[in-house]
């Protein structure tokens, strides 16, 4: 072999050399944790059928969690370690985990130390892991193919994005109580799918049973991410299947994985739609609508707006003739007549409310959106349904949608419980399409009044004591180590996706696990506003005491009337009016509030004769000319 090609060779080989200790130096830099824990599970058996289970990185603590389902609590728990880079040793508590090897956890909650080695000692990871087991509920499991895709904002944005895979569902003992391919599971909502914690719907493809409730073919799970007891939208649910003989949706507790991994407390719903074991209307022969707001309105979906501008979308028909519309539109106007009339008959049909709307429904759903404060009763996600289009007349359900209720809202009418707020008409500013028309004429007509009254009486009124009583507490007995443990899952992040937090709500800035445990204070929220709102209907309808209704008008510059800075009191004839808010700021000083036709000054301890307008007076603290050079508007 020549000189020549003796240095090639040695050119080449050396080459060789430094390539694979580049590329070895290059991967002892690179940081494979991410990369090897996304291919770490864990499997164990539950009766018989093998569950897979992967860990949840808290990276704030550094540590991993792995959540349990109820089903092993109290029980040894054994798990095989699957992972697939076989260039990385796993060491638990400094012993040697190889793919397939048992891992058996002996101590409760103990805080295991994880690490991860590569080639020549190389650490990739030296974390502490912890493993949590829940109590009481079951769990759903997910098996999908495309989970980023699912949970992306930017697929959901359209509605249309549909993952299918499969679906197993443990009760709280372990059994296998369900355990079905999907047919459709995507996320729904609106406000809320733009959280992380996100609500889904999912469906097969026959009718199944959960939690004890009829089967059905499509359900719901709602996050509840908005709401920190948990409770509201259980609470609504419970109280409308106490309260009304007609159907109205049920929902229990369970905690959802997504392959694999913990996503939380859900509240499992029936959906609010036409079929078999829900709401059982014929599809050829009525209407199922939804009272809906303008910005949520869709392409693609059936819209009839009345004369006066209240939007409802018709959920039971994918298209509508021009005929059937015009017959949808003058019933609805035909209603609206008769709400506006000053005797309660229509100028269309020449026909009385109660021969257009079924008063006994009506009154039930005005009552569940009263006790509840809803902040979007008369406006949304307020259903009814028709039994004939030929001789159509309107009752009102199934409920929906409470978990901006009983004071968790950022409207300030609707935070105050002694307040008869499903009266109110205009619940949005000036000039907002989205009013609540019809509940709020719906009370001016005294027939009605009667009804909601009387309805109240002997019925509500008990059903919501026994929820006070017991129920709440029910709840939270059930739901308060799942709670613990969604609260972990999603930190303080969960705390800026509420509407309002109690005062009294406090996260330690160090601790174990439990610190981000605020339950209890959010359910005393509830039962707070709960309470208030009793006595208050109580003294109203049982007592028959005499109210003035007091309309407090907050306009100032500085303050977003696009939650509507308008908030009604309701005072006692005779009595001092309490609790007037005093907006101020270093630009505004406050004056004070003044009757709108008298000019009289009005304060917390005045005494309230009669029905009034009281506005807030402003004065501005800024010497004339100089607001633009600050900045302010």
């Amino acid at each position: 072999m020549s000189a020549g090609n003796k240095m090639r060779i040695f050119v080449a080989a050396s080459a060789c050399v430094i390539l694979a200790l580049a590329l070895i130096v290059s991967y002892m830099r690179t940081d494979h944790e991410k990369e090897i824990m996304n291919g770490f599970s864990l499997e164990c058996s539950v009766n018989g059928e093998k569950i897979k289970l992967k860990c949840w990185e808290d990276e704030s603590q550094e540590r991993y969690y792995l959540f349990l389902p109820s089903c092993f609590e109290g029980r040894e728990k054994e798990f095989t370690l699957h992972y697939s880079d076989r260039k990385a040793r796993l060491k638990i508590d400094d012993a040697d985990y190889k793919d397939g090897d048992v891992f058996a956890e002996v101590s409760e909650e103990a805080v295991h130390r994880i690490q991860l080695e590569g080639l020549f000692g190389t650490s990739y990871m030296d974390k502490t892991l912890q493993i949590l087991t829940s109590e009481n509920l079951p769990a759903i499991m997910f098996e999908v193919e495309a989970e980023e895709e699912l949970f992306s904002l930017e697929e959901f944005s359209n509605k249309k994005y549909i993952e299918t895979g499969d679906m197993i569902m443990l009760d709280e003992a372990g059994n296998i109580v369900c355990q079905e391919k999907l047919e459709k599971l995507k996320v729904r909502g609106n406000l809320t799918a733009t959280l992380d914690k996100k609500p889904l719907t999912f469906s097969f493809n026959r009718q199944i049973g959960l939690c004890g409730m009829a089967p059905a073919i499509k359900w719901n799970l709602l996050a509840n991410a908005t709401d920190g007891s948990y409770i509201r939208n259980k609470i609504v649910m419970d109280l409308a299947n106490e309260s009304i003989d007609g159907y109205e949706p049920d929902g229990e507790f369970t905690e959802v994985y997504v392959n694999g991994v913990y996503q939380g407390m859900y509240l499992l719903t029936e959906a609010v739609e036409v079929a078999e074991n829900r709401l059982e209307i014929s599809l050829g022969d009525g209407w199922l609508l939804e009272m809906e707001l303008d910005f949520r309105m869709e392409e693609g979906e059936v819209y009839v707006t009345s004369d006066r501008g209240q939007i409802f979308e018709v959920e039971s028909i994918e298209t509508i003739s021009d005929e059937e519309r015009e017959k949808v539109q003058f019933f609805l106007n035909d209603i609206e007549s008769a709400l506006y009339a000053e005797d309660g008959i229509s100028k269309l049909s020449g026909k009385s409310l109660s021969q257009l709307i079924d008063f006994d429904s009506w009154a039930e759903d005005w009552l569940i959106q009263e006790i509840s404060g809803d902040h979007d009763t008369g406006i949304a996600s307020q259903f009814s349904y028709t039994l004939s289009k030929d001789a159509p007349f309107l009752y009102a359900g199934p409920v929906w949608d409470f978990d901006g209720s009983m004071g968790n809202v950022n409207t300030p009418m609707y935070t105050n419980p002694a307040a008869l707020t499903t009266s109110i008409g205009q619940t949005r500013p000036e000039g907002n399409a989205n009013q609540n028309r019809w509940l709020s004429a719906m009370y001016r007509n005294p027939e009605f009044q009667e009804a909601v009254a009387e309805k109240y009486s002997r019925v509500f009124r008990e059903n919501l004591e026994d929820i006070l009583n017991t129920g709440i507490d029910r709840y939270v007995e059930e739901i308060r180590r799942s709670a613990r443990l969604d609260a972990l899952r999603w930190h303080q992040q969960r705390l800026g996706w509420m509407f309002v937090l109690p005062d009294d709500l406090q996260v330690a800035d160090e601790g174990d696990y439990r610190r981000f445990d605020t339950l209890d204070c959010h359910v005393n929220f509830v039962k707070e506003f709960l309470s208030r709102k009793l006595e208050f209907l109580n003294r109203l309808w049982i007592e028959k005491r005499e109210y003035c209704v007091v309309e407090v008008r907050n306009d100032a510059p500085f303050l977003n009337q696009d939650y509507n800075q308008t908030i009604y009191y309701w005072v006692e004839k005779g009595t001092a009016i309490e609790g007037l808010p005093q907006y101020e700021t270093e630009e505004y000083k406050f004056k004070g509030y003044f009757e709108k036709d008298s000019g009289q000054s009005i304060a917390d301890g005045s005494i309230i004769w009669e029905d009034c307008v009281l506005k807030g007076i402003w004065e501005d603290s800024v010497p004339e000319g100089t607001r633009e050079q600050t900045g302010e508007e």
